[in-house]
């Protein structure tokens, strides 16, 4: 792994693929490498003429190494700077490993967790063929790993996803699909795994909406036939006054039907 730095100091930031007629190039470039640790950081200042390279200074032997008879002479005449090999020794850290540790901080090490949600693509009710869609938004970096759950058991027939998405933000997003059958009282879950998470987190597909379907049905029906009672009732006890019903007892005693 490696991070390159074109330092202010560059004459000419865009390599020419010729001279100009009659004219020169010259560039002096800035590089950095390292591995993961930062601690073995190598520095190198290349000087190049007309897309050729004569001196290169090598923080690894502390000195301007050149090439070719002008470019020996040029790295003879710089090592004999006292003030410009100070100042090479000194960017190893100054430019080198200030810039690394701004990078690593904001790409190597940055960790932005995952917001999950779990919807179905279209509303079906149970037992008919469906579609569940699993949306990782906003995470970073890139590495994910997503997979479905059902009852607990990891399911791998009728998956699939689409590739991970920049979102030219420094975040990631990615959609998984799951072609299933719906069945009542079973979990369904959605597991996403990434660096930025202490574990897995797994979100559920929440039934509310298809349950609140047969639940408004459910109500209704009861309501039906509470009414449907209601009414029964209402008419059997007309039906029951009708047939049975007598006026109010006279001075006498006698009463007389209606």
């Amino acid at each position: 792994m490696g991070l390159y730095f074109l330092y202010k100091l560059t004459v000419s930031a865009v390599l020419l693929c010729n001279p100009p007629a009659g004219g020169y190039v010259y560039q002096m470039i800035y590089d950095c490498e390292y591995g993961d640790n930062i601690t073995d950081m190598v520095f190198f200042v290349k000087n190049v003429f007309n897309q050729q390279l004569f001196t290169m200074y090598d923080s690894r032997v502390g000195k301007y190494v050149g090439f070719g008879e002008y470019g020996m002479k040029n790295a003879d005449h710089y090592n004999s700077q006292v003030w410009k090999m100070a100042l090479r020794q000194s960017q190893v850290e100054i430019l080198c490993r200030y810039n690394a540790r701004l990078y690593r901080r904001s790409t190597l090490d940055r960790k932005v967790p995952p917001i999950v949600k779990v919807h179905q693509t279209k509303g079906t009710d149970y037992g008919q063929r469906s579609m569940l869609k699993c949306s990782v938004l906003g995470f970073f970096p890139q590495e994910v790993r997503v997979s479905w759950l059902r009852n607990g058991v990891e399911v791998t027939a009728d998956v699939s996803s689409t590739d991970i998405v920049a979102n030219g933000d420094w975040s990631f997003q990615l959609h998984s699909y799951l072609e299933f059958i719906p069945r009542r009282g079973e979990r369904i879950s959605c597991r996403v795994e990434h660096s930025s998470l202490k574990e897995s987190l797994e979100v559920d597909w929440d039934t509310f909406i298809l349950d609140t379907k047969y639940l408004k049905l459910t109500v209704g029906l009861i309501f039906f036939f509470i009414g449907l009672i209601a009414a029964a009732g209402g008419a059997v006890y007309y039906w029951w006054k009708q047939r049975f019903d007598f006026s109010q007892v006279d001075t006498q005693g006698s009463c007389y039907p209606t």
